[in-house]
């Protein structure tokens, strides 16, 4: 556990999708595997991640046990090749592909830059085993990290945004959370954290009648504003 300083901001990421680009690695490795344009990579992905996602409202709401995300991955492949969506083979070489994913152009530096100023952590439906591959093969660096893992659910449940909370000392102000997806900013703000929305190619942008404390154009912006 790191040795928090009431004096700095708390600021605490999301990984998937903000911090790195989980859709477009995905359909990279996908490609590299099997050899299919972009276009077919794509359609797999999408049920790939489509089926990580249902799986994960069936044990937020307590309809089957937890386990952690690279289990789902590993089932949402088995299930792509059940339904003729991809070849056997493929399977092996991207059951640790969630491992492998790469970080947006300026999440490195930006993650580095914020460091110097506040307490950054990470909050990932990701393993703690992803989580760690992630950060040994990225460069991203942060002085705490939690897995979904630690709290045996999945954004958006409540618990998750409840280990956050823990990032910032007694009587000081909550942590920002900073996602790419608006419907993580809206369960983060009901938890009772900040928010600073950083917009992504594959994320979830703001509804019209959202309202979050920050908006950056990216990482390196919001240690801007963070420090203006």
């Amino acid at each position: 556990m790191i040795t928090l300083d009431s004096d700095r901001p708390s600021i605490v990421f999301d990984v998937l999708g903000t911090l790195v680009d989980q859709a477009g690695s995905l359909r990279r490795q996908t490609s590299a595997v099997t050899g299919w344009d972009e276009a077919a990579s794509a359609r797999v992905v999408r049920a790939w991640l489509t089926y990580v996602a249902k799986r994960e409202r069936e044990i937020i709401a307590g309809d089957t046990a937890f386990v952690p995300s690279h289990v789902l991955d590993a089932q949402a492949l088995e299930n792509l090749v059940a339904n003729g969506m991809l070849p056997a083979e493929a399977v092996q070489p991207l059951t640790t592909a969630a491992q492998r994913l790469e970080p947006w152009p300026d999440t490195v530096e930006g993650l580095t830059r914020l460091a110097a100023d506040a307490t950054v952590a990470g909050l990932s439906n990701a393993s703690r085993r992803v989580l760690t591959r992630l950060s040994e093969s990225s460069g991203m660096r942060w002085h705490q990290v939690f897995s979904a893992e630690d709290a045996d659910t999945y954004k958006p449940d409540p618990a998750i945004y409840r280990l956050a909370l823990s990032v910032s000392p007694a009587g000081a102000p909550p942590p920002y959370l900073v996602a790419a997806h608006a419907w993580d900013l809206r369960a983060a703000a009901k938890a009772g954290l900040r928010t600073a929305y950083v917009p992504r190619p594959d994320g979830d942008p703001p509804a019209a009648d959202d309202t979050f404390d920050l908006y950056a154009e990216d990482l390196l912006h919001l240690h801007a504003i963070l420090r203006a």
